[in-house]
C-alpha cells in the first residue's frame, strides 16, 4: 500500500459515501472499512475494491497498521471510540456531535492533548460551498464589520434510531452553529436559550427534554456580535434545512428560503451618505457560490459539486489528510469542536432553567 496514510472508514451507513474520496486522495495509501453489518460491509467492499474489512472497531485497532480513522458511527459510540483511537496514537476524525456532556468533551480534549494523534470534528456544514464563500467574504473584508449572525437547523427525526427520541434539539446544533462561528472566528462565551412547544410523552425518550424546538442567543468571546440559533427535532412542520445568515455593515448573505434556490447577497455603498438623504440604497443579488475546486488536489476534483450546500467531502478529506501530513491541528480541532458542541449542551441547561445565561467552559486552556 505504499508509504502514504492508511485510513479506516468506520460506520458505513453514512460512511460509505466517503470511501471514494479517501481512495482518490494522493496522500492515501490504502482504505479499510469497518461495520458490524456483514451485508453492508461486503457490498461497500465490492463496490470500491477493498480487501481490508473489519466487523468491529476493537478488531480494527487490534490489527494495527492504520494511521487514521474516520468515525461515522451512532452518537452514543463517539466518545469511547474517539478515546480509543487517540490512546492508540491513531488520528481521529469524527462525525458530530463530539460528545453529549461537558465532562465527555473534557475527556476528549484532554486525551488529544497527550496523544501523538490529531482530532478533527467533521462538521460538514462548515465546508459547504456557501460556508466557504461567506468565510472568504469575511476574510477579504467584503462584509465589513460583522454585526449579527443567524442560523437554524430544521429536521424532524421521527422514525430514527431510539437514541434520537427526546434528544434535546441543541445537542445536535453544530450543523447550524458551525458555519457562523467559523465566519466569526471567535469562540462562544455564553448562551441563553428557551424551549418552545410541547414534546409528546411518547417522544420524550431518556433525556427528560420537554421541548421539540429550542432557540438561543449566543455571545462570542472578545466580540460585540451575537448569534441567534434555532433547532427543531420533532413536531414542527418545516422541510429539512440547515441554514445560516451573516450580516455585516457593508454586505450580508442570506440562505434561500427553499433549498434549490440561490442564496441572496445584499450590498450597500460605503461612501458617505449625501446631505439630506435618508438610508442607503441596497443592492440585492442572487448568487451562485463557487465550488472552490482549486482548494483540493486534482485527484479529488471529480468529487466537487456545485450548489449552495453539499460539496463538503473533498474539502474535509483534504483538510484531515493535510493536517496529518503537516503535523498541525486541523481547522476544527479538539478545542474548537468542544467549544462549538458545548454551546448546545449549555443551551439546553439554560432552557431547562428558564433561559438564564450559562457560561461556556474553556477547553484546551
Amino acid at each position: 500500500m505504499g508509504n502514504g496514510i492508511k485510513v479506516a472508514v468506520v460506520g458505513l451507513g453514512f460512511g460509505a459515501s466517503w470511501v471514494a474520496a479517501y481512495q482518490d486522495h494522493p496522500a492515501v495509501a490504502g482504505v479499510a472499512i469497518c461495520d458490524p453489518d456483514a451485508e453492508l460491509r461486503g457490498s461497500v467492499a465490492e463496490r470500491h475494491g477493498i480487501d481490508a474489512t473489519f466487523e468491529s472497531f476493537d478488531d480494527l485497532l487490534a490489527a494495527g497498521g492504520y494511521d487514521a480513522v474516520h468515525l461515522l458511527t451512532p452518537i452514543p459510540l463517539h466518545v469511547e471510540q474517539t478515546l480509543a483511537a487517540l490512546d492508540a496514537g491513531v488520528h481521529c476524525a469524527c462525525a458530530i456531535p463530539m460528545a453529549m456532556s461537558i465532562p465527555e468533551l473534557e475527556r476528549v480534549v484532554d486525551a488529544q492533548r497527550v496523544s501523538s494523534a490529531i482530532y478533527m470534528l467533521m462538521e460538514t456544514a462548515v465546508y459547504s460551498n456557501s460556508a466557504l464563500y461567506v468565510r472568504e467574504l469575511a476574510e477579504t473584508g467584503a462584509l465589513g464589520d460583522l454585526q449579527f449572525l443567524r442560523c437554524a437547523h430544521y429536521q424532524n427525526m421521527e422514525g430514527w434510531p431510539a437514541y434520537w427520541e427526546g434528544l434535546p434539539p441543541m445537542y445536535y446544533s453544530t450543523h447550524a452553529l458551525g458555519p457562523v462561528l467559523a465566519v466569526a472566528g471567535k469562540a462562544a462565551s455564553s448562551v441563553q436559550c428557551l424551549g418552545s412547544g410541547c414534546l409528546p410523552d411518547d417522544l420524550r425518550g431518556e433525556y427528560g427534554n420537554p421541548y421539540p424546538v429550542q432557540t438561543a442567543l449566543v455571545r462570542l468571546a472578545d466580540s460585540p456580535v451575537v448569534c441567534e440559533v434555532t433547532r427543531c427535532l420533532f413536531e414542527m412542520t418545516r422541510g429539512f434545512q440547515e441554514r445560516f445568515d451573516v450580516y455585516g455593515n457593508r454586505m450580508a448573505f442570506e440562505w434561500p428560503q427553499v433549498d434549490g434556490e440561490e442564496p441572496v447577497v445584499f450590498r450597500v455603498d460605503g461612501e458617505p451618505l449625501p446631505p439630506g438623504r435618508r438610508s442607503r440604497p441596497t443592492d440585492i443579488e442572487r448568487v451562485t457560490p463557487p465550488d472552490f475546486a482549486d482548494r483540493v488536489p486534482e485527484e479529488l476534483r471529480g468529487h466537487v459539486r456545485g450548489g449552495a450546500g453539499g460539496n463538503f467531502r473533498p474539502h474535509m478529506v483534504h483538510e484531515f489528510m493535510s493536517a496529518i501530513l503537516e503535523k498541525r491541528p486541523p481547522a476544527i480541532d479538539a478545542s474548537v469542536a468542544a467549544n462549538w458542541t458545548a454551546v448546545g449542551i449549555c443551551a439546553h441547561e439554560s432552557a431547562m432553567d428558564g433561559g438564564v445565561a450559562v457560561a461556556i467552559p474553556p477547553f484546551g486552556a
